[in-house]
Parts: C-alpha cells; sequence; structure tokens
C-alpha cells in the first residue's frame, strides 16, 4: 500500500527539481563556481601519494640564460641535449618548441635546423608542441585560408571518422609543420580552455584540425612513453581509451587535470637546463642516465610567455600540458557526474526531504533535512578523495531547499483542506442529526397516538398492533441511527478541535510576548486560539487591508478594532467608531458623509461626516450586519471609489480611510440568504477574526475577573478579592453575555456586597440548571438550548429532564415563533436562535415540527376537526402554546386550495 504522502513527496520532488535546474540555467557561470571551489581548494591542500618518479621536467634557468641568452637558444643545442637524453635511455622527450618558426641567422640558422632533424630522427622518441588558436577566434576569412596551411600533417594525427565525437575547433597560426617534426614520435597541441570564472582546470585531449584529431601535448607525450600504439584508440564516440586505461572526459572530450603543487608532487622531478649539458658536456654518462633512464623527459627551452590561471595560480599552457602528463602517468583522473545522474540525485533527494517533511513532525522532518544536508556537504570532498568525482552541490542543495519549501506550504495547504472538509462533515451530520431527531420526535408521537387508538380500539385490534409494533422497530432503528450519527459526530468535533489546535499552536516565548502586546492594548487573555488572531491582526496591522472582526456581543470586538488602529502606521490619526444600528435611516448619507449649510432645513452650517472626520485615519464600523440594504450600496461606493458626495454637494470629497468592521451577526449566512450584499462583504473580509465566546476560553475568566474586580474596587475606593469559591463559580458559569456580563456581575458585586472578599452568593449568579419543569421558564429553557447548540439531548441532561420534555417546550416556541413572523421559517429560526450561527439549526428542527404539524391535519375536512385531533395527538405539548397551534392549523386550512375541500 502506498503512503499517503508519498505521491505529493513526488510532486514537490519534481517541482523542487524542476526550479532549481531554471535557476541553475538562469544562474549561469555564477553557478559552476560554488562547485568549482571545493576542486580548487582540494587541489591546494590534498597530499598526493608517494610513487617513483616517471617525470623530469628540465627547465630554462637564470644560470642557463647566461649561458646560452635570454632570447630563443641555437636549436644545435637543442639538438646535442636530444641525442644526449636519448643516449642516456629517456623513453620519451617532449620539447617545449614553437615549430614553423626557422632559426635565426644569429642563432645557427638552417644549419641548426638540419642538426635538430637529424636528432630528432636518430631519437625516434620525440614529441613537439604546434602552435594553434580556436577556431572560433578568427574570422571567416581567415578560416578559409587554413586549408591550404595544414596541407602537410603529422602521421600520428588521427583521421577523424564519421561517428567521431564531437571536438573543439582550432586552426594553425604557423606555416606548414617543418621537416624536423616529420621525424617526430608525436605532435600535440597546448591548448586550454579557461571556464566561465577564468580558471583553467581542463585540457581538451584532442581538437580538430580540418578532417584530423590533433592530440594535446601532455597526452601525445605519455602515449610516445607507456602506451606505443594508437593513442585515439578504436576511434570511439564515447571518449579516449588507452588500454589498459580509460579516461574520463565531458560532452566536449575535456578531462580534468589533476594539478599537484611543488611541495607535494608525485612523480615530478625538476632539473636545471645547465645541470643536463654540463653532464653532456663533459661526458657523464653515468649521470645523466640515473637521471633519465627509463622515464619522459620533458625540456622547457623556449622563454617563458602568456600564461593562464589554474588553482594553483598562474602557469604557462606547456606547464599545464606537463600537470596533464603526470596525471596520465599516475593515473589519477578525476571525473564529474553526467548531468542526468545530477538530476535524478537531485530529484530523489528532493523526493526523500519532502517526504520527511510530509510524514514525519517539523522537528523530525529538520533534523532530517539538516543530517541529509550537512552529509551530502561533507561527501563533496569525501568523492574528490576517495573516487576522483566532482560532485554538484548547488543543484542539489536548491532542490533540497524548495522541496523543504513546497513541502511547507502542502502541510499548510493540505491542513486547511482538511479542515474545510471535517467543517463541512461535521455540518452535515449535525443536519442529518436534527432530522433524525425530529424523526425520532415524530415516531414517538406517532407510537402513543397509536397505543391510545388501540386503547380507545374495539375492533381492528391485530392491524393496530402490528402498526404500534412497525412503528417500534422503525422507532428503534432511528435510535439506533441517530446514536451512530452522533458517535460519528463527536469523532469529527475531536478531529476539528485537534485541527485548531494544531493551527493555533504557538510556542511559549510567542505566547508570553503575545500575551504582552495585548496587555498594553488593553486585550486580557491567555487563550491560545485569542492570542493566534492578535498575531494575525498584528501582522495586517501594518498594511491597509479591511479587517472584519466577527463574535458574540461582548467578545472584545470593539478592542480588537482599536488594537489594529493603535498598531498600524495610522494611529497618529484619528479612529472614528460609528454604531451603525444606532443611525436613523433618514440620517444616515448625513452622518456618515456630511452636508452643507442649507442642504436641507435645519443645514445652518456646513457638517463633516464621519468618513471625513477619520481621514488619514481608520474608522470602526460597529454592528454593519443591521445596515439596510440601500444604505449598504452606498457605503460600498465609497469603499471601491474613496470618495463621497456630502449632502447638497456637487463635487466629491476624496478621503484616505481604513475600514474595520465588526457584526455579530453571521454574514456569509447573509450573503447566502440575500440580506447582506455579497460585493460589499468580499470587500469588508480582508482579514476575518472570530472572536470566541467566554464559554470556550474559561482559562481567560480568572484574569479578566481579577482586572475588573480591581478596577470595580477602586471605582468604590474599597478594596475588594475573590474567595476560591467565588473564582470556581466564575470559571463555571457559561456567560451568555460574555466578557461585558462578567464585568458588570463584577462591579455589581463590588457595589453590593458587604464584606471585602466575595463569596458566590455575592455574585448573584443564576443557576446553572433547573431541577424541574415547572421551576424553569421559556426563557430559561431557550437560554439552556442555545448554550447546547440546541442539541436536545445534551440540553436534557443539563436540565436534569428527558429529552421529550425539552422537545415539547421547544415544539411550542417554534410554533409561537412561527405565528408570530407570520408564518416566515427563516424569521421565526432566527428569534429562537439569537445566534445567526445556529440559525440553520433551528430552522431545519422547527421545519420538521412545522411539516409534522401539517401532516397530522391533512386528512380532516375542518378546521375544527384538525384542531380537536391535535388537541389528543399533541397531548404532551404545554396549554400555553395551544393556542399557536390552532392559530398555524386555521391558517393552514384558510389558505387550502378550494379543491383539496369535500
Amino acid at each position: 500500500m502506498i503512503p499517503r504522502c508519498a505521491l505529493p513527496a513526488a510532486v514537490i520532488g519534481l517541482a523542487a527539481s524542476l526550479a532549481a535546474t531554471a535557476l541553475l540555467l538562469f544562474g549561469g557561470a555564477g553557478i559552476t563556481a560554488l562547485e568549482w571551489s571545493v576542486y580548487d581548494r582540494w587541489i591546494r591542500t590534498r597530499a598526493a601519494a608517494p610513487v617513483s618518479t616517471k617525470l623530469v621536467i628540465v627547465t630554462r634557468d637564470p644560470a642557463s640564460e647566461t649561458r646560452f641568452g635570454a632570447g630563443a637558444w641555437d636549436r644545435a643545442v637543442l639538438a646535442r641535449v636530444i641525442s644526449g637524453l636519448s643516449r642516456a635511455g629517456a623513453v620519451a622527450i617532449g620539447v617545449d618548441l614553437a615549430l614553423g618558426q626557422p632559426s635565426a641567422p644569429g642563432r645557427g640558422g638552417a644549419a641548426s635546423d638540419a642538426l635538430l632533424s637529424q636528432a630528432t630522427s636518430e631519437a625516434g622518441n620525440v614529441v613537439y608542441a604546434v602552435s594553434l588558436d580556436p577556431a572560433g577566434t578568427a574570422a571567416p576569412a581567415e578560416r578559409q585560408g587554413t586549408a591550404g596551411s595544414v596541407a602537410r600533417v603529422h602521421p600520428s594525427w588521427v583521421v577523424l571518422p564519421q561517428s567521431a565525437p564531437a571536438l573543439l575547433e582550432a586552426r594553425s597560426l604557423t606555416a606548414p609543420l617543418p621537416g624536423l617534426a616529420q621525424y617526430a614520435k608525436g605532435v600535440g597541441h597546448t591548448l586550454a580552455w579557461a571556464d566561465a570564472d577564468g580558471v583553467v582546470r581542463k585540457v581538451p585531449l584532442a581538437v580538430r584540425l580540418e578532417d584530423r584529431a590533433v592530440p594535446a601535448f601532455g597526452l601525445a607525450l605519455a602515449t610516445a612513453f607507456k602506451w606505443p600504439g594508437e593513442w585515439f584508440a578504436g576511434r570511439r564516440p564515447l571518449g579516449f581509451h588507452l588500454s589498459p586505461l580509460r579516461i574520463p572526459v565531458d560532452g566536449r572530450q575535456r578531462a580534468l587535470v589533476g594539478y599537484v603543487g611543488p611541495d607535494r608532487a608525485a612523480g615530478f622531478r625538476a632539473v636545471p637546463f645547465l645541470d643536463v649539458w654540463t653532464a653532456i658536456e663533459e661526458r657523464q654518462p653515468g649521470t645523466l642516465q640515473g637521471l633519465v633512464d627509463g622515464k619522459v623527459v620533458l625540456v622547457l627551452a623556449e622563454p617563458a610567455h602568456g600564461q593562464s590561471l589554474t588553482p594553483l595560480g598562474p602557469m604557462s599552457n606547456i606547464v599545464i600540458q606537463a600537470h596533464l602528463l603526470n596525471t596520465v602517468l599516475t593515473g589519477a583522473w578525476l571525473s564529474e557526474p553526467p548531468a542526468a545522474w545530477a538530476y535524478l540525485g537531485a530529484f530523489a533527494l528532493s523526493c526523500l526531504l519532502a517526504w520527511l517533511w510530509l510524514a514525519l513532525g517539523w522537528w523530525k522532518g529538520l533534523i532530517g533535512v539538516a543530517v541529509l544536508g550537512l552529509g551530502y556537504v561533507a561527501s563533496v570532498p569525501l568523492s574528490l578523495s576517495l573516487i576522483g568525482m566532482v560532485l554538484p552541490m548547488f543543484l542539489p542543495l536548491a532542490a533540497v531547499l524548495m522541496a523543504c519549501a513546497g513541502a511547507l506550504l502542502w502541510n499548510q495547504f493540505d491542513s486547511a483542506h482538511r479542515l474545510r472538509r471535517v467543517e463541512s462533515e461535521v455540518e452535515g451530520i449535525r443536519e442529518a442529526l436534527v432530522r433524525q431527531e425530529s424523526t425520532v420526535e415524530a415516531l414517538e408521537e406517532d407510537l402513543e397516538a397509536a397505543r391510545a387508538a388501540v386503547a380507545r380500539s374495539t375492533g381492528a385490534e391485530r392491524e393496530l398492533l402490528q402498526a404500534a409494533e412497525a412503528l417500534r422497530q422503525q422507532l428503534a432503528e432511528a435510535q439506533a441511527q441517530e446514536e451512530q450519527t452522533r458517535s460519528r459526530l463527536r469523532d469529527l468535533e475531536r478531529e476539528l478541535r485537534a485541527a485548531d489546535a494544531r493551527q493555533v499552536q504557538l510556542g511559549d516565548a510567542e505566547q508570553e510576548r503575545l500575551r504582552r502586546r495585548c496587555a498594553e492594548l488593553g486585550i486580557i487573555t491567555r487563550d491560545p486560539a485569542v492570542l493566534a488572531l492578535f498575531r494575525d491582526l498584528e501582522k495586517a496591522a501594518r498594511s491597509s487591508l479591511p479587517i472584519l472582526i466577527l463574535g458574540e456581543p461582548g467578545t472584545g470586538k470593539e478592542l480588537f478594532a482599536r488594537a489594529v488602529h493603535r498598531l498600524s502606521p495610522r494611529a497618529g490619526g484619528p479612529l472614528v467608531t460609528v454604531n451603525m444600528a444606532a443611525i436613523p435611516p433618514e440620517l444616515f448619507e448625513g452622518e456618515l458623509f456630511g452636508h452643507l449649510r442649507g442642504s436641507f432645513t435645519g443645514a445652518v452650517g456646513d457638517r463633516k461626516g464621519y468618513f471625513e472626520q477619520a481621514d488619514r485615519g481608520t474608522m470602526f464600523l460597529d454592528e454593519i450586519g443591521e445596515l439596510r440594504a440601500e444604505h449598504q450600496s452606498k457605503l460600498l461606493r465609497v469603499l471601491q471609489e474613496k470618495s463621497f458626495y456630502r449632502v447638497g454637494a456637487t463635487r466629491p470629497t476624496a478621503v484616505d480611510v481604513r475600514v474595520v468592521a465588526a457584526s455579530n451577526r453571521d454574514l456569509e449566512r447573509g450573503v447566502a440568504e440575500g440580506w447582506f450584499r455579497e460585493d460589499l462583504y468580499f470587500r469588508l473580509k480582508g482579514l476575518v477574526l472570530r472572536l470566541p465566546p467566554l464559554r470556550e476560553r474559561r482559562q481567560d475568566v480568572v484574569p479578566l475577573a481579577t482586572r475588573f474586580l480591581e478596577e470595580a474596587a477602586a471605582e468604590a475606593g474599597r478594596p475588594a478579592t475573590l474567595s476560591q469559591a467565588a473564582l470556581l463559580a466564575l470559571e463555571r458559569h457559561d456567560w451568555p453575555g460574555n466578557v461585558r456580563e462578567l464585568q458588570h456581575c463584577l462591579r455589581q458585586a463590588v457595589a453590593l456586597a458587604e464584606r471585602a472578599v466575595l463569596l458566590p452568593a455575592d455574585l448573584r449568579l443564576a443557576p446553572a440548571s433547573v431541577g424541574s419543569a415547572d421551576a424553569a421558564g421559556d426563557a430559561a429553557v431557550l437560554t439552556c438550548l442555545r448554550q447546547h447548540g440546541f442539541d436536545m439531548q445534551a440540553a436534557a441532561r443539563a436540565l436534569g429532564w428527558d429529552r421529550s420534555t425539552v422537545t415539547q417546550r421547544l415544539k411550542g416556541l417554534s410554533f409561537r415563533a412561527l405565528v408570530e413572523s407570520g408564518g416566515d421559517r427563516g424569521r421565526a429560526a432566527l428569534a429562537l436562535a439569537g445566534d445567526p450561527a445556529l440559525g440553520r439549526t433551528v430552522e431545519l428542527k422547527l421545519s420538521e415540527y412545522h411539516e409534522h404539524l401539517l401532516r397530522a391535519v391533512e386528512g380532516f375536512d375542518s378546521a375544527e376537526a384538525a384542531v380537536a385531533a391535535c388537541r389528543r395527538r399533541f397531548k404532551n405539548l404545554p396549554e400555553r402554546y395551544f393556542r399557536s397551534l390552532e392559530l398555524l392549523v386555521r391558517q393552514h386550512f384558510e389558505h387550502r386550495p378550494p379543491t383539496t375541500r369535500v
């Protein structure tokens, strides 16, 4: 079975890899510098393994220049040195000589060239360097003219087949190769292309010169020394293969050079040119043979010219070729992974990291990221030391960081999606529970009626008993289904509470900071949910985002609105508070927008409206849900255009006002039912803060009570404290009036109490429940139902009644509300619910009760007969509600179509 987070992890990993690749391509050369810096540092610090010396470099030193001159030397000297080295046993001899340029007359001329040609022919193991230039640097006309300039080629240059790999193209900077080159064992180029950061790390092992492949000077010299066969073995298109050695190259046939510093040279030995000349001139064959026998000798006889930057510092091209030669001889090759491997590795690493974030907790995921990231960074130098491979750094690390960011975003999105799904399912189950409760209640009444009919019946007892049994079975099934639904609802509510707790989870330090900040603004709370809301408010206050604050009366909406103003850049401007429910409809425009003198009777002067008073400040629109429809459109126009017309004005007035609105009504429900404009709602809901009632954050009761008691005691001018029992009573009370009710309760207790330590009796709190039906009025029952979200079973448990008694009370209240609202179910339900959030639940119950009543009177011909039957059928309904029931039945018969009457 595939884990639930496997597919998101793969998607996030793929997206992160693609994003990192795009960033790599966009970054260009600067990206490779990150990875090559590890290579350069490793080259400078690594210690080479001790091996036997295979390479002897004869260097041009100041003493040699004093003897033979500072410029180009007489080639007769080189001829004699080559002959001496060959006789001393040198296996291969490399000479740094500018081919194509004849000797100057003052330096031996043609005679010296002839001696050098003869010495080259006799030695048979000499390799020369040829001067080439990248073809891309030549003008088109120059490239066209090079065909004749290379008419003579060297026999060691391979004719490139059709399947040959793509080589860098070069052009000759000299005339055709001189005759002495024809006797050489090989001729190689000294080209070295720098990377984008200007450092030479790679050397092309061969370049294309028209239809020929010219080997690198170091490769040609190594081939003459160790592999006397073909250097381009098999002419393979996938790379160079000198049996038994395979050389790793990139797509342009370039190989990484294993540079070795002079203090760590493995295989190098540098000898001054004058020492070699002295041994030849003084006929010391033993000394010379002990120096070069069985080795490859590189003679650097030309004056030093152009140098390139390498990881070890500036070097001439011929010295770079010497390092390449040493790399070939020692087999210390370095390589890069193929691009496909790098992308696949980045994809796998990002998928693994995304899976860690999604499958484990955030702190475990963070540890996994740190371990894998640091492990990969540590593996880069280790791979160079152990397997000689330069691993990429930017692509995997960038993919890992993007995968982590993607996983965090996915977690947030998935949590929000699951929360919405659970909320929707909870709402659906609540509605189903309401319907099932109504079904159970109706079946109970039908069963009771059937039992009564059986008792009265003198015949047809068997049919009635069967009907009663069928109703009993239906009742049992409905009760079982109700209990199953309740169980599912409890599970979902636990999941919803857990999701809410996860969303508002804050660290201890952050919670303490938010508590102190709230206290500075007059907001007393310890509840994590309220602190999380304040954190969102703190962030949003710095912008011009409109804020909508929702919650029951007395939950502190105005305090939060003032906090928005004080935390915003507009804190220095005015804060204008407007109670929209207190503005008379006919004065709406004048109050909000102002008027001009003479615009109406009584307008004796110009007056600024609330919007103009709040210019460059904040405007708090309290009870925004009470706006009439025509006023909503005018307010929306001002919010959209940021200007308005005073009453009687012909020119608009522009204002800059930040709007904070509040309401204790469900505006989303208002949008759905049509009493609140949708466009105005979306204009106001930049950030929605839903303040929980005090009964849902009981941990705030004690600090709030302490604060209000101090204020009340200071106002009364005498000390007052709360006993432990009083604090416990305050915490247990449900506070339907929220914080405002708590404040009034304590002010009253301080004013009326005769002692300094307040007891529960001094608080004069209403009892939490009522012991019998006779002791509780309709208001108490309705309050209890509202506190328990109209859950009949929970309300009955709190009142100490059975559920049928609570059902009959609510049914009677519903019939009365329907009569008072003129049959409008929605208005009647809202009047009973008190809170718009409970309106839907109450409307479902009320509709079921009304439909059941209508079904009960459907078979009667007259209203009188129907009312009489209802008195028998609804005998458990309290008597005071039968007047409302009778009115509903008579209204139904009055509106029945005439065709249905007999």
